[in-house]
């Protein structure tokens, strides 16, 4: 009986990592309609997530750098959708944040 509350307590907090990170699959879900996934409260963490990566040189904001550190993280999703991936990347991988 110990043993069941005791994993049923823990189970939350064993889960609770996944469900704070974000993956590359959904931001490229969430990005690939912006307009629509900055209304819907699941996309929150996986925008915030991205626009999250940002690269500096010199202590200022690099738009080349957070592009390709983005670029990295965007195409860790297997997905094999190349051409939404460049069109998400085309509109907000040098970006600081858009307001959302």
């Amino acid at each position: 009986m110990r043993f069941i509350k005791a994993a049923v307590i823990a189970t939350p907090l064993f889960l609770l990592p996944l469900a704070a990170s974000a993956s590359p699959c959904g931001v490229e879900l969430c990005l690939s309609d912006f307009n629509a996934a900055k209304n819907i409260s699941e996309c929150k963490p996986e925008m915030d997530q991205f626009f999250a990566i940002i690269k500096r040189k010199r202590g200022k904001f690099s738009a080349s750098r957070t592009l390709k550190a983005r670029r990295d993280f965007l195409y860790s999703c297997p997905s094999g959708n190349t051409a939404e991936k460049e069109s998400i990347l085309a509109r907000f991988g040098a970006v600081y944040k858009p307001s959302y």
